[in-house]
């Protein structure tokens, strides 16, 4: 895998330098394909759907690679084809990127606010060939 330029700007902002603005930005990691694009691309990548697809084929690049971990998880997201921004909203599987080994496990229970998270042991499982 060539290290490009991108690749290592996506990397750049998980440092700790860097870290306390994005938070602000986008929020904490791990990091959604929308709010990478947003990083790079500034408000345009909102209506651009290639640039959220690059960005998307840049991280999977990233996973393979080694130098990112995927995680899917199932929480609320504004549906953009409601009217009023105080609409419910949608539940939806949103894929977010994170440094290997950073990535939490959270607990489910229709809340999207800031649980701990779970107490125990975990193992990492790869995935089947």
């Amino acid at each position: 895998m060539r290290m490009t330029s991108r690749k290592k700007e996506i990397l750049s902002y998980y440092e700790p330098d860097s870290l306390e603005w994005v938070i602000g930005e986008i929020g904490a990691p791990p990091f959604d394909v929308s709010g990478i694009a947003y990083l790079i691309h500034g408000m345009e990548s909102f209506g651009k759907r290639h640039q959220l697809e690059s960005t998307r084929r840049t991280l999977e690049t990233m996973v393979a690679g080694g130098l990112l971990e995927k995680l899917t998880v199932y929480e609320q997201r504004q549906n953009t084809t409601q009217s009023s921004a105080g609409a419910p909203g949608v539940w939806c599987n949103v894929t977010r990127y994170g440094l290997p080994g950073k990535c939490r496990i959270y607990r489910h229970t229709g809340d999207t606010g800031g649980r701990p998270p779970i107490e125990g042991e975990a193992i990492r499982l790869d995935a089947p060939a």
